[in-house]
């Protein structure tokens, strides 16, 4: 359900705005932090639907994000909050240039 609503969204994008460009943000699933037997199927699907509706795809793996929460951050335990705002921060520095203007935002 999840890869289809996904692929339904990317496709409509796709078609309403063509010209302009769509960066995709995807997290694969780790075997340690798993909470579903189906996320290596959903990753691979979704996949495919990224390839083909975006234009620049950002694929990051769960378990580097998490051993940066521990490793860099100090985190013993991180929680789905830790890795959520890592992934915020990320996702905010990519795509600043896009979003503001300034000398060096070309």
């Amino acid at each position: 359900a999840v890869v289809s609503t996904q692929s339904t969204g990317m496709e409509r994008l796709s078609v309403d705005y063509g010209k302009k460009s769509k960066l995709q943000f995807m997290i694969y699933p780790a075997p340690q932090i798993s909470t579903a037997i189906v996320e290596p199927y959903n990753a691979v699907l979704s996949t495919h639907f990224t390839l083909e509706h975006s234009d620049c795809a950002f694929m990051f793996d769960n378990e580097a994000i998490y051993d940066i929460c521990r490793r860099n951050l100090s985190i013993e335990r991180p929680t789905y909050t830790n890795l959520n705002r890592l992934m915020g921060q990320l996702v905010s520095t990519i795509t600043a240039t896009l979003r503001l203007e300034g000398a060096l935002n070309v």
